[in-house]
């Protein structure tokens, strides 16, 4: 199980999708016109700094000391972690000037929070139940999962501009799929990084 001397899978695949993600954002602000409202343009920039934030740790980041290898939870962890980006495509459409200004700006209080997670999360960030080291800084002095809850709160932010409709069921899944996820991390944590039994007893998460 344990793999430090094995290619990092995670960075090969993710860190170029992530710097994909990356420069669509980045033409999308260059090419955003002088009546781009403020709060999506500030939407634009906190996602340039959430898909740097992301590039830089995963090229970055210390081989895994141990990782759960099972399919289901691999599964799992893509659909939670990209499954967002069906929510334009399955949202109903028409939301008003009013809503429309409340769900972009839940997006961008939820990917800057989610800059944030990951600037304390640092190099234990993983897509797959993996463990690292300790995070226990920053937001994750109150909680064992901000990054989850930052994320939940732009996808909420995305349905409502997208008009809800079956964006809400993508939602709904995905909260499921979160708390899934995290509660199969916590076991592999729990047993594989030092402190991280007593750091979970102190804080709070899903379960």
């Amino acid at each position: 199980m344990s793999l430090p001397h094995r290619l990092d899978l995670g960075r090969l695949i993710l860190v170029p999708v992530f710097a994909a993600l990356l420069v669509l954002n980045a033409t999308k602000l260059l090419g955003a016109g002088t009546e781009t409202h403020l709060l999506e343009s500030a939407g634009t920039v906190t996602a340039l700094a959430f898909y740097g934030v992301l590039v830089i740790l995963y090229i970055r980041r210390d081989a895994a000391t141990d990782t759960d290898r099972r399919w289901e939870r691999w599964l799992v962890a893509g659909v939670a972690t990209f499954s967002g980006f069906a929510i334009p495509l399955v949202g109903a459409g028409g939301t008003g000037s009013g809503l429309a200004a409340v769900g972009t700006a839940l997006i961008v209080v939820g990917v800057g929070l989610s800059v944030w997670a990951l600037l304390h999360l640092r190099t234990n960030i993983s897509v797959v139940p993996q463990s690292r080291g300790l995070a226990s800084e920053g937001p994750y002095r109150f909680f064992r999962h901000p990054l989850y809850v930052f994320e939940y709160i732009s996808a909420i932010g995305l349905a409502i501009v997208n008009g809800g409709g079956w964006a809400w069921v993508v939602v709904a899944i995905i909260g499921v799929l979160q708390i899934l996820r995290a509660r199969w991390e916590e076991q592999l944590l729990r047993e594989r990084v030092p402190g991280y039994a007593a750091y979970a007893e102190r804080t709070r998460g899903f379960s």
